[in-house]
């Protein structure tokens, strides 16, 4: 999987190490490749995509999209969870579309639920 994969919009890809991590091999086979930092995007001046293994090198971990502003990992914008490389698209197409939205305008603060950006209110 490579970032050229994927229309990150406005989106800046800073770090990239799910090329390591080939969807032709079970997950399993491949547990050295699955870390916490796979990969990151940056949306704006504030927001990142993050994505990760969790627990790192478990056999039963899972892939974790997140979304957090100003740094913020412990109030994130955006969480998904995938157990395979084919819903790991999905969730990092997802959190895409929704970094993109929150901030289509450079306003905050957003809180991004799984189904659509809200604008909340300070």
């Amino acid at each position: 999987m490579a970032p050229e994969d994927f229309d990150w919009g406005s989106g800046e890809v800073i770090y990239w190490a799910l090329d390591r991590v080939d969807p032709a091999i079970a997950l399993v086979e491949q547990l050295d490749e699955l870390k916490e930092d796979l990969a990151q995007v940056r949306f704006g001046k504030d927001t990142l995509l993050d994505v990760g293994w969790y627990p790192e090198f478990a056999a039963e971990g899972s892939f974790v999209v997140t979304i957090v502003r100003d740094e913020n990992w412990d109030d994130p914008l955006f969480t998904d969870e995938a157990q395979t490389m084919d819903a790991l698209l999905g969730a990092i197409e997802r959190g895409v579309g929704l970094a993109s939205m929150g901030t289509a305008d450079g306003d905050g603060p957003w809180r991004i639920p799984s189904k659509g950006a809200v604008k909340t209110e300070d």
